[in-house]
């Protein structure tokens, strides 16, 4: 009986540090990136999350998302042109930016943290030869 204390007692400790360390507040849990074809429709901006940091980027619209479908993207450089189309890889980070837009009233634009983005180009469909 004192042997299996003296092992399950280090064990037990080591999981209550680790689960504690996962509850810190600034700690997230891995998300899976996602893909994103969207259209720049501000120049770039440094602005402040609701949270208090600094980002740099650009306010986008994504097609494809319901509801307003707009997110600003997050990235490092900055390098693209109001009405350019870009395809980007990342995760929301769970953050927003206050702007106002088309001067109606300010509303919350949700932050995409951008890993990669690049040109958007369209492919064409594979369509079978005509016979």
């Amino acid at each position: 009986m004192r042997r299996v204390a003296e092992v399950l007692l280090p064990a037990a400790l080591l999981g209550l540090a680790l689960a504690s360390a996962g509850c810190r507040s600034g700690a997230r849990p891995w998300v899976e990136p996602e893909d994103h074809s969207v259209k720049v429709v501000s120049e770039a901006r440094f602005l402040r999350t609701e949270q208090g940091d600094y980002v740099d980027g650009y306010l986008a619209e994504d097609e494809a998302r319901f509801g307003s479908g707009r997110m600003f993207i997050v990235l490092e450089i900055t390098r693209y042109v109001r009405g350019e189309w870009l395809d980007v890889t990342g995760r929301f980070t769970g953050g927003s930016v206050r702007l106002t837009l088309g001067g109606r009233a300010p509303e919350n634009v949700p932050v995409f943290e951008v890993e990669r983005a690049a040109p958007h180009d369209p492919k064409a469909p594979d369509l079978p030869p005509i016979k």
